[in-house]
């Protein structure tokens, strides 16, 4: 029996911006078919075992012609249950989704169409155009420059008068001198305003603003690249009051985030918001451990060194179905606050809160505060733990691991780099990374950058955690 086909729109280029009915089938795919306008970051958020197949086309250059497209559609979908052909933008916009889901429909093979936020308004949006507005234009027209089989072809272009509408172009940048001029021979005033769009919502997103009789030369000393938007219309006028993304305080900075896993982190999302360009690069893995109680709870002091270590084990302990009420007369320490409020969330109060999460103010706190006659049992990751033994009879319960994994990411320079862990620098320094400046967590962060980076600048957070680093960075942006 033939599986099921989602034709899935991804919307403008952003991965902030999909759907959420679009990561849904992203993330529950057996196999993905994706196209060029597709960031390959959001292969990181498909099952392990999902089959990824690029049929990306560029201009001249197809990977796959559509027709072999649709036949590798219905081919997979007697293959797997659930197949997505990811599209940019919408998939009835431009995409050529009607084509595949007829010939899905004709073959008999159930599919579902995911619309997307299409690059005609939404790309619009990001370089502070709003394609319609009260006063300046009452409707919009969306057209392609391209034709089935690039065959050659001319538009009326006196179909573009009316200068209460704003007029869409995409794809255009190879016939950007033609339509300027058939426009002009129409009629069109010289001085309609019109803007370049190239890399809509993407970091690198670049812009031109002119009007109809200067935009080709602007384009001419632009770097501006495909994919390109070409908008038309008296709301292009609006771009420098309402463009939004180019004004952050950081706009165009190159920013490198090291995280634990492909979600999206706190700091990725605060740089983006303020116009960085960002990389999220995944350095490790925390992979849960099993392990033994082969001890009792008796004047117990548990220490916690990390968030990780906490839903480790209570995760291991619910696996075992271990009565937490067994837990009652145990002490609990934590290394900082967010770590104690992680405790929170399963029920406990720590009796012991170091303020700075780091292992130099948290072994003296242990020493201070440990009772008479209390043993630790320390939770932590598999490998070195910088918590010190008091007694002899200290337990080391490593409950997670965190896992290296192969660094995917090419050999690049950046004006900030992010360290939430000392072994995220160590790994992040097997590469030929390059930064001017280290923003880092804490104390111990900050030790591993000193010594494997000597010659950069280090902004370290007051408080250890993303919250902490993004108020560092707020404080230091004049060095960044």
């Amino acid at each position: 029996m033939a599986g099921k086909v989602y034709l899935v729109g991804g919307g403008p280029g952003a991965l902030d911006l999909y759907t959420l009915k679009a990561m849904e089938c992203i993330q529950e795919a057996d196999c993905l078919v994706y196209d060029r306008l597709i960031d390959p970051q959001i292969l990181t958020y498909t099952k392990k075992e999902c089959e990824c197949i690029y049929v990306g086309k560029a201009a001249n250059q197809h990977t796959l012609p559509q027709d072999q497209i649709n036949q590798l559609l219905v081919e997979k979908a007697q293959q797997y249950q659930n197949v997505v052909r990811l599209k940019g933008g919408d998939v009835y916009v431009f995409g050529r989704g009607g084509e595949e889901a007829l010939i899905l429909q004709e073959k008999g093979i159930d599919f579902e169409v995911v619309p997307g936020l299409s690059s005609s308004i939404a790309g619009l949006c990001y370089a502070g155009i709003p394609i319609t507005h009260r006063g300046l234009a009452s409707g919009f027209e969306v057209v392609t420059a391209h034709h089935k089989n690039d065959t050659e072809y001319e538009w009326n272009y006196h179909e573009f008068l009316n200068d209460h509408k704003t007029y869409v172009f995409m794809m255009g940048l190879s016939e950007l001198e033609r339509i300027t001029k058939g426009l002009l021979q129409a009629g069109k005033a010289p001085s309609t305003p019109m803007a370049l769009i190239s890399n809509a919502t993407l970091p690198n997103q670049k812009t031109c603003y002119g009007q109809l009789n200067t935009i080709v030369d602007l384009f001419k000393q632009s770097d501006l690249t495909s994919p390109m938007l070409i908008v038309m219309g008296k709301t292009v006028e609006l771009h420098d009051r309402l463009n939004f993304f180019s004004q952050g305080s950081l706009s165009q900075k190159r920013i490198l985030v090291t995280a634990l896993s492909n979600e999206t982190q706190s700091l990725s999302r605060y740089f983006k918001s303020e116009g960085a360009v960002v990389t999220q690069l995944q350095v490790g893995e925390i992979c849960l451990l099993d392990f033994e109680i082969n001890f009792d709870w008796e004047n117990k002091l548990i220490v916690f060194t990390s968030r990780n270590g906490i839903r480790g084990f209570f995760g291991g302990l619910y696996q075992k179905g271990v009565d937490l009420r067994q837990l009652a007369f145990v002490r609990f320490a934590c290394i900082g606050q967010k770590c104690a409020q992680e405790l929170a969330t399963y029920g406990f109060t720590s009796d012991i809160v170091c303020d700075q999460a780091n292992s130099e103010d948290f072994n003296p706190l242990l020493r201070k505060e440990i009772l008479e006659k209390e043993t630790m049992l320390v939770v932590c990751g598999r490998g070195s733990c910088a918590i010190e033994a008091l007694h002899e009879e200290d337990i080391y319960l490593p409950v997670y691991e965190n896992k290296e994994i192969d660094l995917e990411i090419s050999n690049d320079t950046y004006d900030a780099a992010c360290f939430s862990s000392a072994s995220a620098v160590l790994r992040t320094a097997k590469s030929n990374i390059q930064f001017k400046t280290a923003v880092s967590i804490g104390k111990m962060t900050t030790k591993a950058i000193r010594s494997l980076y000597p010659d950069v600048q280090v902004i370290e957070a007051g408080t250890a955690s993303y919250e902490g680093m993004i108020e560092a960075v707020k404080e230091n942006k004049h060095v960044l």
